[in-house]
Order: structure tokens, then sequence, then C-alpha cells
């Protein structure tokens, strides 16, 4: 089980859901990873052929995309997957931060929404599998409580998620909100001067 772990960014990192429409910005993201991130984030290495057919496929109504724009370009991405519908409920989890942005908090953060996401929706245990030689991605686990071992040639974890609950709900709720408006005023700021 995890607790909520405070952190502050950047007022220029915008971390919000992302929409349907914004695929195209989530496989720009996926394309800019170099090859360590690429193969760190699919836990094997996968050309850009694979990331265009992996984000053009049908999306399952139980996956959820969440991204960090840092000066309004997504720097980050954290999916959810749903595994199932039956009881107990499991999801997977995966994450990606770009080469520059990496060390800021922000995959911490990704992660910590996903979870945060993850109870919500009622979700008991969630699920990552990285390479053995993501180090980020361990300790970002570690960070959350997440039991880690190593099986044939990747690392696989398991977080149990505690029962969602009002606070749980408007923590997702206020953080949308939050991140909604930061980006309104970001665009603002940006808006040239008539």
């Amino acid at each position: 089980m995890t607790q909520p772990i405070s952190m502050s960014l950047n007022d220029s990192v915008v971390i919000r859901r992302l929409w349907l429409h914004e695929r195209e910005l989530w496989q720009d993201h996926l394309l800019r990873l170099n090859p360590v991130d690429r193969r760190n984030r699919f836990a094997g290495a996968v050309n850009d052929d694979f990331i265009r057919s992996y984000c053009g496929r049908d999306e399952p109504l139980g996956t959820t995309l969440i991204g960090a724009f840092v000066d309004g370009e997504l720097r980050g991405v954290a999916e959810f997957r749903l595994l199932d519908q039956d009881w107990p409920r499991r999801a997977e989890l995966a994450f990606s931060v770009e080469e520059g942005f990496q060390g800021r908090g922000i995959g911490s953060e990704l992660f910590r929404r996903m979870v945060m996401f993850s109870r919500n929706r009622s979700v008991q245990k969630v699920y990552i599998s990285t390479e053995p030689s993501n180090d980020r991605m361990r300790a970002v686990a570690r960070k959350f409580g997440m039991e880690l071992s190593t099986s044939y040639g990747e690392v696989e974890g398991r977080l149990e998620v505690f029962w969602p609950d009002y606070a749980s709900y408007m923590e997702e709720f206020m953080a949308e909100g939050t991140a909604l408006l930061q980006e309104a005023g970001n665009r603002l700021m940006r808006w040239p001067a008539a």
C-alpha cells in the first residue's frame, strides 16, 4: 500500500490527463525517446514503426494517459491500462520522460498520479514491468513501496493500493482542475500583445 508523496514541480510543468485528440502528441513524445529510454519504456528495443502502431491501435476503454507538459510541450507520459474488470481489479502502469527532463521529479509525479487514478477506480493491485538496467524506474517504484522481483530478464513490480475515499477523489479532482487553470494561465502569458 502506498501513501501520497508530496512534491513541488516548477510552475512551467503541467500534469494532466490527455484527451483522445492528443494521441499524436503522445506518439511524438515516444518517437523523441532515445534508444535507451525506448528500451526502458517498452522493456525491449523498439523502432519508429512499432511506436506508430502502438499509438495508433484502437484504444481500449481501460486505458488512460496522463501527460507532463513542460513550457507547453509534452515531455512525459504515464499510461494506466486496466487488466481486467473482475475483482480484484488489476492494472498495469508505465511511464516515460524525455532525456533532458529526467531527474526533476516528473516521473515520480506521473507515477503518483497513476496510483491515485488507480485507487479512485477501485483497482486493488498495480503492476510495472521494466528492464533490469532501468535504475530510475526501480527507484520510483521503491519510493512508492512497490515490491520488486526479477523474472525472465525483466524487473516486475507489484503494489497493493488503498481503497478510494473522499480525500482521494478530491485530490484527483483538484489536481486536474489546477492543471487546467495553470495551462490556461500559461497560454495567456504566451499570448501575443495586441
